[in-house]
């Protein structure tokens, strides 16, 4: 079957692939950072740990619609075009999270409060299931085929991108403002922002050119679901892409979301510090993104993949040991050197995925696997990490977790091909 040439990547589009990443991810971030004031505030009862399960319990419900988001965004993609879905994926991130900034609280309309929260949140989880994985769909199959690595994990890097901005909107709220303040009203403030943002990725998003459709075979009907063509022709493959991302999507949102929360509810550190370190070890993922990308393309996605899971099963029990220390320096190194042992192969694993899929399926495909990994198993990370501490009485538990997922992973991709240096479906 004749493959579409892939179209110049320009830098409008290569900005205009990225960038809703960045907004998708502060907006869906930002939930995690603020757990625990949107837990005083719409999930208000006696046990302030039953009020952050609550809220990570919306949390993770979120990242299981991702999946469903995936699902509908990648069909929409690989029907009608990459660009259709990227900007319609934007666009509800937007306007979900301007609007989760106008909630009244549970002080104010009682239990329809949190019913609101939780349904402005699933709608958030379709969105960012869709989006992150079109948008690596777009640049992959725009890049030139030995700088698919590099160019793949850009928006890996500008979704971490997003996370630290979510972050050090945390961090600004709680250095200026006071506790009393930020209940009463500055929590608002971080959420407001995804207007103007919106607004932005909008406008540069109609500046990608309009795709050539794929062609089919002759004499075939148009399938009517790239859904159920996915499940049914290449199973193997989605199982292998969906808890072969569990180490590294378990190690990440470990770091870039319930970090912070850990370290302030066992009050190791106070929340402006915690969301500082968190911000710190974000950094590093960013600048160590573009790097794996780059060493992938030229030595493959498999051997940073395994070298990944080797890091994070080796050092996530040493992590856990030197935060609960208490010492600034300390759990600054630990967390920036764990934090890159993920994004090493996290990254690549990402473009890696894409790969794997023939363009007719492969945003369906990506969106499927990729958010079984990232959503039902990686964004239930946080609660997970809180219920086992609760049922453990062992703050170290949270570790154990991590040595699980990045052993199911390596035994996984052990079987997955490697696909850097072949051409794409």
């Amino acid at each position: 079957m004749h493959r579409p040439k892939p179209t110049p990547l320009k830098p409008i589009a290569l900005v205009a692939g990225m960038a809703g990443n960045l907004m998708e991810w502060y907006d869906f971030a930002l939930y995690g950072v603020m757990a625990p004031t949107l837990g005083k505030l719409f999930f208000p009862q006696g046990n302030n740990l039953v009020s952050i399960i609550s809220v990570f319990g919306v949390f993770a419900a979120g990242y299981i619609m991702r999946l469903g988001g995936g699902a509908f965004f990648g069909h929409l993609a690989d029907h009608h075009g990459r660009r259709i879905a990227l900007l319609a994926s934007a666009t509800v991130m937007a306007i979900t999270t301007a609007v989760v900034g106008f909630l009244p609280s549970y002080a104010s309309i009682g239990i329809a409060a949190p019913l609101l929260l939780v349904i402005l949140r699933l709608i958030q989880g379709l969105s960012t299931g869709g989006e992150f994985v079109t948008s690596i769909t777009y640049l992959v199959e725009n890049a030139p085929p030995n700088r698919r690595g590099l160019i793949g994990t850009l928006a890996g890097a500008t979704a971490s991108g997003g996370i630290l901005l979510g972050s050090g909107a945390g961090t600004i709220l709680f250095s200026i403002f006071s506790k009393e303040q930020i209940l009463d009203w500055a929590w608002r403030l971080p959420f407001l922002v995804s207007i103007p943002l919106g607004l932005s990725i909008a406008i540069l998003r109609t500046s990608l050119p309009e795709e050539e459709k794929p062609e089919r075979h002759a004499g075939t009907r148009p399938r009517r679901s790239s859904v159920l063509h996915v499940l049914f022709e290449h199973p193997w493959a989605l199982i292998r892409g969906a808890f072969g991302g569990w180490g590294f999507q378990a190690g990440f949102y470990t770091m870039a979301i319930f970090m912070s929360s850990y370290l302030v509810g066992g009050k190791i550190f106070n929340e402006s510090t915690a969301l500082g370190l968190q911000s710190a070890a974000l950094a590093a993922a960013i600048s160590i993104s573009p790097v794996a990308g780059f060493l992938s393309d030229r030595f493959g996605r498999k051997p940073l993949a395994m070298i990944s899971l080797g890091g994070i099963l080796l050092g996530a029990y040493p992590l856990y040991v030197v935060v609960n220390l208490g010492n600034n320096t300390l759990a600054l190194l630990a967390m920036v050197i764990f934090m890159v042992l993920v994004a090493l192969g996290g990254s690549t694993y990402q473009v890696w995925l894409a790969e794997v899929f023939p363009r007719t399926l492969r945003a369906t495909g990506l969106g499927i696997a990729y958010n079984i990994a990232a959503g039902v198993l990686g964004g239930t990370t946080p609660l997970l990490c809180v219920s086992l501490i609760e049922i453990t009485h062992n703050r170290m538990a949270p570790a154990f977790l991590l040595i699980v997922a990045a052993v199911v992973s390596a035994v996984l991709l052990i079987w997955q091909r490697e696909t850097g240096k072949k051409p794409l479906k």
